[in-house]
């Protein structure tokens, strides 16, 4: 980070503990005080919402993948086996079904983000073709 710092310790146990440990104001210089560009909206959050969803699919993905069964003859019951018996399996198997459609809805509004904001044409030369096959089809 550049510059100084802005925090001022208000009572004489924060000035102490400031002096020896400045963990208040790496806290406040981190958290408060953090320096972010004025254009910054909520359409960048989609970044983080895309890694969100796509650790939350990879961590279901992989306790579904423990419980199934990929045999023609057990992969029904295998998936009844996750509905049925193991704990909180429906929940672990909708959240990765839904996931998948809000990760592909995220991916979506995020190249939509940088199609409106001409962020793309950066780009043109390198991904172009991709970016835009990806997008129509």
């Amino acid at each position: 980070m550049s510059g100084e710092s802005t925090y001022n310790p208000q009572s004489g146990f924060a000035k102490w503990l400031d002096t020896r440990l400045p963990i208040l104001r790496l806290a406040h210089d981190s958290f408060v005080d953090y320096p972010t560009p004025k254009n910054l909206n909520y359409w960048w959050t989609f970044g983080g919402i895309l890694a969100f969803c796509l650790v939350t699919q990879i961590i279901t993905g992989i306790i579904l993948a423990m419980h199934y069964t990929p045999h023609v003859d057990f992969a029904f019951n295998s998936v009844e086996h996750i509905m049925r018996d193991v704990n909180y399996g429906w929940l672990i198997r909708y959240i990765h079904a839904n996931g998948a459609s809000m990760f592909f809805l995220a991916v979506y509004i995020h190249i939509f983000r940088g199609l409106i904001t001409d962020r793309i044409r950066h780009h043109a030369r390198c991904c172009g073709f991709w970016a835009s096959s990806f997008t129509f089809s």
